[in-house]
């Protein structure tokens, strides 16, 4: 299955203990590693934090 997820605020590459990184962050996360864990081809579109970050960052999991 192809999964979109949306997580306007909490990006899951934010450093813990940040600013803006907590709980959602650590969430979002660990969901999409489980969903491509399980075979499904997951996307997340979120903020982008820093600007120097590419458009696409890889997840580990495979996400």
């Amino acid at each position: 299955m192809r999964i979109a997820m949306v997580s306007e605020h909490a990006s899951p590459l934010a450093a813990l203990g940040g600013v803006d990184a907590g709980g959602q962050n650590v969430y979002v996360a660990r969901l999409t590693e489980e969903l491509a864990r399980r075979g499904h081809d997951v996307t997340v579109y979120t903020r982008r934090d820093d600007p120097d970050l590419p458009d696409r960052v890889p997840l580990p999991g495979g996400a």
